[in-house]
């Protein structure tokens, strides 16, 4: 249950800063947040976060580009209303990050908003701006209960861009997981396609793993569902996407207070195995979906410099073996010597991680192709790593980065 209303209804015209709830981020410049409150089964009542590029003024339906000049032409043809041409409807991007994340990558954003699409992110309870210092990162007990939040930021596009916006759902890691139980238990109206971004849709390994060690976990679980797991992370993950260590991102790792450490528990390992065996049974997404991996995965206990063009925390055949039970219409992608962030990888799968999903949603979310010189520009800047938004502006913190020891990592090695 949320428990604050959304945005306020009415003239958003001008958009007056505050008084719908949104206000300038202070994690990254040029973007603001709103936060809201949920009731929670577990600990204490929780919050969620949505963040968005600053605008002054949202599009909404009424107010789409182009619609004062069919106006006009209407006026000047003496057409009534009913027989005006109608603009295109609004398209918007909601955005679902993994575990042990938050939403900084604003290049992700800036792409999509660069081709006209609005980008709205989410950071789940627990997480990154919506952990608070008496919670338990990352904790959860039930990935279904994640659908309050992903209702609300469902709720609040519409409410910003009308009843004609057409949403495509992005999501990565066990972001995906959760999106697609949402999209099969709510079949959400306005959200017209996911698209996955090497989702946590079964073990590493493969299916018979999970089953033969749930009897493991169940025994851990009788410690109490906070228990910590004994699974360790080498870190080799940070490897591939960090400029320090020789990848090409630098972001701040953690840039909230505190020093509330993501370490995997039981009761939320156990929450993860529901979930994959829901998805074992097959789902009916009703949307088209989009499964998009590397080519491959590389998970060793020794570092071998290949794994900057490997996925290094999941298996990308489980993945794509799973895929095929979300629902009847999915495609899958291998994006050749991507990470397990497609959108973090290399210059040159970058791009093609980039190209390939704007096609995609071009003809299965919004029907509508994107002019070819846009997307080039865009495809270019996105696969500039050093342009400024390439990179949070909150500035470079590797020495906070290189708590590998400790369990600070950005995304931890299971996920």
């Amino acid at each position: 249950m949320i428990r604050t209303g959304t945005a306020d209804q009415g003239d958003d015209s001008v958009r007056i800063p505050g008084r719908d709830g949104w206000h300038p981020d202070t994690v990254i410049p040029g973007y603001e947040c709103k936060t809201v409150a949920l009731a929670s089964r577990i600990e204490n009542d929780a919050i969620a976060t949505f963040v968005r590029k600053q605008v002054i003024e949202p599009i909404r339906d009424d107010k789409a580009p182009g619609r004062w000049m069919h106006r006009l032409r209407s006026a000047i043809s003496g057409k009534d209303s009913g027989q005006q041409e109608q603009a295109p409807a609004p398209r918007a991007i909601m955005y679902v990050h993994g575990w042990n994340d938050y939403f900084y990558r604003t290049h992700v954003a800036e792409f999509w908003e660069s081709l006209g699409v609005r980008f709205y992110a989410v950071d789940l309870r627990r997480y990154g701006r919506s952990l608070r210092p008496d919670e338990t990162p990352g904790y959860i007990e039930d990935l279904h209960e994640y659908s309050v939040e992903l209702n609300a930021l469902r709720d609040e596009i519409v409410d910003d861009l009308g009843d004609r916006v057409q949403i495509m759902l992005v999501a990565h890691s066990q972001g995906g997981l959760i999106s697609s139980l949402w999209m099969n238990a709510e079949h959400p109206d306005h959200v017209t396609a996911l698209a996955l971004n090497s989702p946590w849709l079964e073990l590493q390994g493969n299916r018979m793993l999970r089953i033969v060690s749930t009897p493991v976990l169940k025994g851990l679980l009788l410690r109490g569902g906070r228990s910590v797991l004994p699974i360790p992370d080498p870190g080799f993950y940070q490897k591939t996407i960090l400029h320090a260590l020789g990848g090409e991102w630098e972001y701040d790792a953690y840039p909230f207070e505190g020093e509330q450490q993501f370490v995997p528990r039981a009761g939320w390992l156990e929450a993860i195995y529901r979930a994959q065996s829901e998805i074992s049974g097959g789902l009916d997404i009703s949307v088209p979906v989009l499964v998009s991996t590397s080519d491959r995965s590389m998970m060793q206990l020794t570092w071998d410099e290949k794994m900057r063009e490997a996925d290094t925390v999941l298996d990308v055949v489980a993945i794509r073996e799973a895929a095929i039970r979300l629902g009847d219409l999915v495609t899958l992608a291998r994006i050749k010597h991507g990470i397990h962030d497609l959108s973090m990888s290399f210059a040159k799968p970058r791009r093609e991680y980039f190209s390939m999903i704007a096609k995609w949603a071009a003809d299965n979310a919004w029907n509508r192709e994107f002019d070819d010189a846009g997307l080039h520009d865009a495809l270019d800047a996105v696969s500039d790593a050093g342009v400024p938004w390439t990179a949070s502006d909150s500035g470079p913190a590797a020495a906070q980065v290189l708590r590998q020891d400790d369990g600070a990592d950005e995304e931890s090695g299971i996920v």
